[in-house]
């Protein structure tokens, strides 16, 4: 990942006004902007003010203030562009993908059959043996 620290966290800067952004919608808790690296058009990123590296690091009070207003721009972005659907996406530590040190979600716009982002199902079922070893691992005590 980048940005080890705030200071040199992209996202704090655009929340600083020291970087120029598209922002299409900011709040006392949040920004989200067109991303300049779109998977699609109308991209959004929604950017917390506070720096939280990850999601596990969001206070559950601000988390949810962050989702009502990803709904909201959801909505935005259906009702004024002429697409089919939207994924929400949101990646957590570097293997998941996460290359700004910034909690951030991502609202990607989509056609049908655009082929813009894939998630591949398998084909091959898990067995209840393997997902009974992995609800023992998993069940809250």
């Amino acid at each position: 990942m980048i940005n080890l620290n705030v200071e040199d966290c992209i996202f704090c800067q655009i929340i600083n006004r020291k970087i120029p952004a598209r922002i299409i919608h900011e709040n006392e808790v949040l920004l989200a902007i067109l991303d300049i690296f779109p998977i699609s058009e109308g991209h959004t990123i929604v950017i917390p003010k506070e720096h939280y590296a990850t999601l596990k690091d969001v206070p559950n009070n601000i988390l949810g203030i962050i989702f009502n207003n990803v709904k909201e721009i959801c909505e935005l972005i259906y009702n004024r562009l002429e697409i089919d659907g939207y994924n929400i996406l949101q990646n957590n530590f570097e293997a998941a993908g996460q290359v700004i040190k910034h909690f951030h979600v991502h609202i990607i716009p989509r056609i049908r059959n655009d082929r813009k982002l894939t998630i591949n199902v398998p084909k091959k079922q898990a067995t209840d043996e393997e997902l009974d070893i992995l609800l023992e691992q998993l069940r809250a005590n």
